[in-house]
């Protein structure tokens, strides 16, 4: 069978003109989405300020950052959490056509066990080594078109910046020999892959590095060097050269510019933050532009433009602040996104985004499993990341970049490129109640500065049209949903009558009254605080009102072996929990079901709850997972995702109810001021309520992440709170 990558290969041979969509095989649990940019034919190079193919076409970097692999834990982020293909696809269905990759040179040389923690959505990469992951996921991109950019990130593995010991290009563990000798062996290693096509020869040289000057700070002079080592082994690589104080400063290339032995293969690279300006900086456009001309902007704008990318730029994704706002002193940065935008538009400039991860890896100041707040995707890594608040905004981090992905200017410029759109709401895997309602959300958007518009976004389940929004936020709900599986997805429609497609996401609604089974046995587990007298063997509680509920303990971590099944004998099973902390409601210390439902393991707006069981008994061949929360609030009705995911005996990540290559997720909502007052009410896709159902789920252990998804009130404190578990093995 011809892969995409073959054809790839085939097209560069033959020169052709490959078609604008991607025409790739669809594997299990994938599906088709539209791309913007036509294939290139490699290798690239530059012409003038513009990267172009081998057609002499423009190429336009529209890229996202995929950190991990810099870091402490030898590896890039969210492997815990999703399959490495389904991740690399979904890059590729928002609309990027390239990941900038970073790495440093303890990755590369000690070359380290990357330990199973950060791996277990991926059982077949456990037990291998940092750079053989570091190949698997080269693969996986290049395998789904995407170009991937190297980025030489840190000396030592450690989260960048300030004076971490890596602000030059070597540091006493790792001198410029190991730098230059790691590069060329980075190069040989990916030569034969054509969609490796840029070395970011180092992040970001900072406080001493000066561009021209002493030798043991030139970083100008060592980027001829090092840029000259790669193309000694790879001369098809472009080579990508960073300003000094943080990428932030260009203004030496003026004067004096990097020259390399391969011509037209040099692109600059800028980065750009907010909080690096101050409010009088970004009192308007015009302001920003003035400021940013001198240090980079003037390779764009000037007399001898050259080719430019902004190698790193973001900002939070956690209110709609963050992504449009009139004001610079609220410190959100919105007003800096708007404007960075705009000067990438009106100069079509290539860029990628800080950062693709839903979750921070580990190093200094960060927390593995944390929500990264500049992420694209969320902390599931499963969907576009969207604002915390209710209704949704009009624009999300995704939409925002979706309006500067196409390219407007440059040799073999289409006059008009397809729409982006890609599902947003319902998350993959989501499970509602059937004949209840089920909200369908999109981004959809054209060309910054484009005469085109969106005319439309149409909504299908199973190829069945439920729904149109004709505005953003584009949002439809899917009413008296009936049982079923069912794959959605959107289309957007451009007033010229373009239409581009988005991923397909699977969700299923139960008709739990025909789903009931008689149990044969049950595993309950209570998590409680310091405000919660823990339950007596003889206490009943649930909506299956059985006893001897594990207490899970005051703590809010910990693992508890040999848990009692309904009758008090001991199991195999085991529970392992993590949470920033519990907390407990104000309702009465009751014996029963107010016990399990005043105390709870709470998260934060920004660590999740984890909850993990294994070593279930055979008994436990099918079982239901009833999962109860409680948190209450003063403020605001707050939003919760519980996604329960288990991998098959192939190694792949399902949910529950015959769910496939996705968990499970259920959304409910826990209503503001409001407990639990002795009635236990199911949720179901945002519905309030204080339990949700996982169906006729398997396997021998699962794990279990509540995470928050938004509040009523746009409140920063969204949380998901997690009192209880009731493992109910399914019987006859």
């Amino acid at each position: 069978m011809t892969t995409f990558r073959h054809f790839l290969l085939l097209a560069a041979a033959a020169y052709v003109l490959a078609p604008l969509a991607f025409a790739q095989p669809i594997a299990p649990g994938k599906s088709g989405c539209t791309a913007t940019q036509r294939i290139p034919v490699l290798p690239l190079h530059t012409n003038g300020r513009f990267i172009v193919d081998q057609l002499n076409r423009r190429v336009k970097l529209n890229s996202v950052n995929w950190y991990g692999f810099d870091s402490t834990d030898y590896v890039a982020g969210g492997l815990q959490l999703e399959p490495l293909s389904a991740i690399a696809h979904r890059i590729r269905c928002m609309g990027f056509n390239s990941v900038r990759l970073p790495w440093s040179n303890e990755l590369y040389e000690s070359d380290p066990l990357v330990g199973n923690y950060a791996l277990t959505a991926n059982p077949e990469l456990e037990g291998l080594h940092g750079m053989q992951i570091f190949d698997a996921v080269v693969r996986a991109l290049t395998s789904e078109g995407l170009m991937v950019i190297l980025d030489n990130h840190t000396s030592n593995a450690e989260w960048c910046c300030g004076n971490d010991g890596n602000t030059l290009w070597y540091n006493a563990d790792y001198p410029e020999s190991s730098w230059i000798g790691d590069w060329e062996g980075m190069a040989q290693r990916y030569k034969s892959d054509p969609l490796v096509i840029g070395a970011d020869l180092r992040n970001e040289p900072r406080i001493n590095a000066t561009w021209g000057g002493a030798a043991s700070t030139d970083w100008h002079a060592a980027a001829e060097r090092g840029g000259d080592a790669v193309q000694s082994v790879n001369p098809h690589l472009l080579i990508f050269v960073e300003g000094v104080n943080y990428a932030g400063d260009l203004a030496g290339a003026a004067s004096l510019p990097v020259e390399l032995n391969v011509p037209d293969h040099l692109v600059y690279e800028a980065h750009d933050y907010s909080y690096w300006y101050s409010s009088s900086t970004l009192t308007s456009y015009s302001s920003y532009v003035n400021a940013i001309t001198p240090d980079w902007g003037y390779l764009a704008t000037g007399s001898n433009p050259q080719p430019l990318w902004i190698g790193e730029f973001g900002n939070c994704h956690t209110a709609a602040t963050c992504i449009t706002d009139n004001t610079a002193s609220d410190g959100s940065g919105g007003l800096w996104f708007a404007y960075i935008r705009q000067f990438l538009a009106a100069n079509d400039i290539d860029w990628s985004w800080w950062a693709v991860n839903g979750t921070e890896t580990t190093g200094s100041g960060r927390t593995f499993g944390s929500e990264e707040t500049y992420g694209v995707l969320n902390p599931y890594w499963n969907a576009p990341a969207v604002p915390n608040q209710l209704p949704l905004p009009a624009l999300s981090t995704l939409g925002a970049l979706q309006t500067i992905a196409a390219p407007s200017q440059g040799p073999g410029v289409r006059a008009s490129y397809l729409p982006l759109v890609s599902i947003t709401l319902p998350l993959p895997g989501s499970t509602i109640i059937s004949g209840t309602s089920l909200a369908l959300s999109a981004t959809a958007n054209v060309l910054m500065g484009s005469t085109d518009s969106i005319s439309k976004v149409n909504f299908y389940a199973n190829g069945r049209l439920i729904g149109t929004a004709t505005s953003a936020p584009y949002t439809v709900n899917w009413m008296n949903v009936p049982p079923g599986s069912y794959t959605v997805t959107a289309e957007a429609v451009a007033v010229s009558g373009q239409e581009a497609h988005s991923q397909s996401i699977p969700v299923q609604a139960i008709n739990y009254v025909a789903e009931a089974a008689k149990y044969r046995d049950a595993i309950s587990i209570n998590f409680v605080s310091y405000a919660v007298t823990p339950m007596a063997p003889t206490e009943t509680a649930g909506v299956l009102p059985l006893a001897n509920w594990n207490q899970a303990g005051i703590a809010n971590s910990g693992t508890m072996s040999d848990l009692v099944d309904e009758n008090g004998a001991a199991t195999t099973a085991s529970v392992t929990w993590s949470a920033p902390d519990t907390y407990s409601t104000p309702i009465s210390d009751d014996p029963g079901n107010d016990r399990v439902m005043k105390g709870y393991l709470d998260d934060s707006n920004t660590v999740p709850n984890t909850a993990s069981v294994a070593g279930l008994p055979a008994s436990f061949r099918s079982y239901d997972v009833y999962v109860y929360f409680n948190g209450g609030t003063t403020t605001s009705t707050r939003v919760g995702n519980y996604r329960l995911t288990s991998l098959d005996r192939f190694g792949a990540v399902h949910g529950c109810a015959g769910q496939l290559w996705e968990g499970s997720t259920i959304t409910g909502a826990d209503v503001a001021d409001s407990y639990f007052s002795g009635t236990f009410v199911q949720a179901s896709g945002s519905s309030a309520g204080n339990y949700l159902v996982f169906v006729d789920c398997t396997g021998s252990s699962f794990n279990l992440a509540p995470v928050h998804a938004a509040s009523s009130n746009g409140d920063s404190q969204v949380r998901a709170p997690l009192n209880g578990i009731q493992i109910v093995a399914r019987g006859q």
